[in-house]
């Protein structure tokens, strides 16, 4: 058994009594009036005029969106990052199919990485790692993305773009973002952050891509569950948090589900059933430990990001590439360090040999439910990304209204 495939977002490295765990600015208020900003100076007013056809609380159904693409940037992305890439050109041409064309777009990317611990733990910076800061710089074999030169997010809007050749090659060479992201993977924090929805205004690079009359689009592209934890958090400890018997447990992303899981009620288990390597439990009736547990409630997250818009049911789409919340189980392997019986390691809930492996999203789940998007989870192990982002595309074309 390759440990490494256990831990998708967290490889431990042990050097005598040291140990490390490694996976995978200035700010102001966001722009909510739809102005280029840092974007690029290319929209004005709200971003594009539309037309209306309805009606979001007090203003015009129109056909501006955004989309705000998280991209899991731990362990063993890089698979599902490239199958991403690799689909692009089938959202784009769904988005052109909708009736009136493509739409008014501000498009972005935000990674997972909003750090974690004390700076003990590899690649987990201690200081909100990468803060839902816009990522647009131009990643593998790509030399450059041929957005303008001040632009941190693409922009289309009336037929005027920030950038220049092809929409899907300019955001394929965007959203690669690598593994090198903290393991402790912050999905629903980053995005959250992203957009100043946690109550802090958004970092300055973010500035304009969110417009108050669009449509807001999130798409999740992630390998385990979301484990967003207030500031301060105590659950990243390995000082004194290494053993099963510490309060913490052993050290790695299972703590993630221990503590932001119920399983018919109670916390998944941290010991072996048998005290045996090889010892499987399968666990039913998983939803978020929202009150009881360690992690930010999904309820606080969601409440956040509804804040943003007058009527968001009808003004948010959430959409999730991820593993499926079930089956979840939990099997018991050889402790990484002396310990007194094995550890624990979440089984994964899809495992491909020609594509990549997930843990159970459970929060991830509840988040999107939460928006109405039960039909917009689809499965990071699948072969091909492009029926998942034309099915996103036409759900954006069921809400805006068409080209008058």
């Amino acid at each position: 058994m390759d440990m490494r495939r256990r831990l998708p977002g967290i490889a431990i490295a042990l050097a005598g009594a040291t140990l490390g765990l490694a996976a995978g600015c200035s700010a102001r208020p966001l722009d909510a009036t739809g102005s280029a900003g840092m974007g690029g100076a290319t929209a004005t007013g709200t971003g594009g005029t539309g037309a209306g056809g309805g009606r979001w609380g007090g203003g015009f159904l129109n056909r501006n969106v955004d989309i705000l693409f998280l991209i899991d940037d731990s362990g063993a992305m890089t698979v599902a990052q490239t199958n991403l890439a690799r689909s692009f050109p089938q959202l784009v041409t769904a988005l052109e199919a909708l009736p009136g064309g493509l739409p008014n777009l501000h498009i972005a990317v935000v990674s997972s990485d909003m750090g974690a611990g004390d700076g003990s733990i590899s690649q987990c910076d201690p200081d909100e790692g990468k803060a839902g800061v816009f990522q647009y710089a131009a990643r593998r074999d790509c030399t450059a993305t041929n957005l303008a030169p001040s632009a941190t997010y693409i922009s289309n809007t009336d037929g005027i773009a920030n950038y220049t050749g092809a929409l899907a090659d300019v955001l394929a060479c965007i959203a690669p973002l690598g593994e090198g992201g903290c393991g402790f993977e912050h999905q629903l924090a980053a995005v959250s952050r992203a957009l100043g929805a946690d109550g802090r205004p958004a970092p300055a690079e973010n500035q304009g891509f969110l417009r108050a009359d669009a449509l807001l689009a999130v798409v999740l592209l992630t390998n385990e569950d979301d484990c967003s934890a207030p500031p301060g958090s105590q659950l990243f400890d390995i000082a004194d948090n290494f053993t099963l018997a510490s309060a913490l447990g052993p050290p790695g992303s299972f703590r993630c589900n221990e503590f932001g899981h119920l399983c018919g009620g109670s916390k998944p288990p941290r010991l072996a059933p048998t005290g045996k390597v090889g010892d499987t439990v399968v666990l039913t009736d998983c939803v978020p430990a929202e009150a009881s547990g360690m992690l930010t409630p999904v309820g606080t997250l969601v409440s956040q990001l509804r804040a943003l818009k007058v009527a968001p049911d009808e003004q948010i789409v959430v959409a999730a590439i991820a593993g499926p919340a079930t089956p979840y189980g939990v099997r018991w392997f050889s402790p990484l360090r002396p310990d007194t019986e094995p550890w624990p390691f979440m089984m994964h809930s899809c495992d491909s040999p020609t594509t990549t492996f997930a843990d159970p999203a459970v929060r991830i789940e509840a988040f999107a439910d939460a928006f109405g998007s039960s039909d917009l989870l689809f499965n990071i192990c699948d072969e091909s990304y492009a029926p998942a982002l034309e099915r996103i595309a036409q759900r954006i074309g069921d809400v805006i209204a068409p080209a008058p």
